[in-house]
């Protein structure tokens, strides 16, 4: 009998409309976000809108490092209404 492992999970569910405020609030455009974190416009957008609902944590560490937001964990959907504020 042969048993499959799973890979741990090296996504984390992402608030796209948490991204677009801030990189709207920053006076960022969606095209040059993108460039800054090595990903495409099309995926941004996708992320901004919740098409996509979870990013990679490269992804999610570069959006905080441009972005610059209050918390190091302002674009994840997993954060309790407490942890908002």
């Amino acid at each position: 009998m042969t048993t499959t492992r799973r890979r741990p999970t090296t996504a984390v569910p992402i608030n796209g409309p948490e991204i677009r405020r801030v990189r709207m609030a920053r006076g960022i455009e969606v095209a040059d976000l993108a460039s800054r974190i090595q990903v495409s416009r099309a995926y941004l957008t996708k992320l901004e809108l919740g098409h996509s609902p979870r990013a990679s944590v490269s992804v999610h560490a570069a959006l905080v490092r441009v972005l610059q937001p209050e918390s190091h964990d302002a674009f994840r959907a997993d954060r309790t209404p407490a942890e908002t504020h």
